[in-house]
């Protein structure tokens, strides 16, 4: 019974670790740390700010980068999602503008994936899941030699 229960509590943590993404969250329009979430990170891309786990956000399974124009500002920001917002740059005039603003957003997958310039397509999910199936096997035969 008690080896049910341990191995259920193992594949429990390793799914919750597989599908709780982190993403780099940040907003240029942030006063307090202003030079923080930039469209490139400064310090040769090395960030000030790590990626934080996106379990607030309800079923989030997404990582996005909104660079240009947005909320009434310029700049960047970046937030993780529920859903996929695509890939796609836009140009924005809002009234009273001078100009258009050339406005973009980046959707990707994976952990701290919302932190490059311009962020590669999502990955399949086949390597979580194969990540997975090892540590099954893992638990299976650690438990074996245990008993």
């Amino acid at each position: 019974m008690w080896k049910i229960l341990l191995q259920s509590a193992i594949v429990c943590a390793a799914l919750s670790s597989v599908l709780a993404i982190e993403c780099y969250v940040c907003d240029a329009s942030d006063t307090k740390n202003p030079f923080q979430c930039g469209e490139w990170f400064e310090r040769f891309d090395e960030p000030d700010i790590q990626p934080s786990n996106c379990s607030n956000v309800h079923d989030a399974k997404f990582c996005i980068k909104h660079i240009g124009r947005f909320e009434g500002g310029i700049g960047a920001k970046r937030f993780c999602s529920s859903r996929d917002l695509g890939n796609y740059c836009d140009y924005v005039r809002n009234k009273g503008d001078r100009m258009e603003y050339r406005s973009c957003i980046f959707t990707c997958s994976t952990d701290g994936c919302n932190s490059a310039p311009s962020v590669s397509q999502n990955q399949p999910p086949i390597l979580s899941t194969l990540g997975v199936l090892v540590l099954m096997a893992a638990t299976k035969m650690w438990l074996k030699s245990v008993s």
